[in-house]
């Protein structure tokens, strides 16, 4: 019945007029639909640009910190080779007040992967999806290093020192260390220790974990700071 009404309906019209009004209806719900995806992409790519701003920024603050952390190790791997050295030869000299470096440790703490590591796998552009992850396999890799370099100093050179009262207490009273000073060890008891077998494996272990934590940190630098020129020439 509805059908019938209008076909009938149709026939009283103007046929043109009728196919142009649908024509003119068809095409302005489909400019409307390619307006709306338009703008959807192009609010998604500012989105993405502005996602990409901030990785770089936290890039180039995790720059900073893996430039301190190298700084440190230099110092801690000095006094390490020259306890060694040392406990080796004990004509060596070594600065007793630099000798406490030996239970103190650096971090690594990233924060790029950590505020961005979901964000990262949803990213269009597929240049910066794949060198973003390859950035933050590299760090997973200094991670699990840093986790035994931290271990052997947190674990067994510390409780080790305590163990034998290394700890100098007087120093430590009298000087007032910020917490960023090394702590005061005694020199008798570190030139005893020193030929001591075990403590002379911890300085083995502890030479080596720092050795190899360097080196990755050393590497992953590098790959920051061309990451961050990457990210900067494909965002602009």
């Amino acid at each position: 019945m509805l059908l019938r009404r209008f076909t009938h309906h149709l026939k009283d019209q103007n046929w043109f007029a009728v196919g142009l009004d649908v024509i003119v209806v068809i095409v302005g719900i489909f400019l409307g639909m390619q307006v709306t995806e338009w703008n959807e992409q192009r609010n998604n790519a500012e989105r993405e640009t502005l996602l990409v701003k901030n990785i770089i920024e936290d890039l180039r603050l995790d720059s900073q910190h893996i430039s301190q952390s190298l700084n440190e190790l230099a110092n801690q791997l000095e006094v390490a080779d020259k306890l060694i050295a040392k406990s080796l030869d004990s004509e060596k000299s070594i600065d007793y007040e630099s000798a406490g470096l030996v239970r103190y440790s650096s971090d690594f703490r990233p924060i790029s992967q950590r505020n961005h590591a979901e964000a990262v796998s949803k990213l269009k552009n597929e240049f910066n999806r794949e060198i973003l992850q390859n950035y933050f396999i590299k760090e997973d890799r200094v991670a699990d290093i840093f986790l035994e370099y931290e271990s052997i100093i947190h674990n067994k050179i510390r409780p080790y020192l305590s163990e034998v009262g290394m700890h100098n207490l007087k120093a430590l009273y009298d000087q007032k260390p910020d917490g960023l000073s090394p702590v005061f060890l005694l020199p008798e008891i570190l030139d005893e220790q020193l030929d001591n077998v075990q403590f002379q494996q911890l300085l083995f272990e502890r030479r080596l974990k720092t050795g190899s934590f360097n080196v990755l940190l050393k590497e992953l630098q590098s790959s920051n700071l061309e990451l961050i020129q990457a990210l900067s020439s494909n965002n602009n």
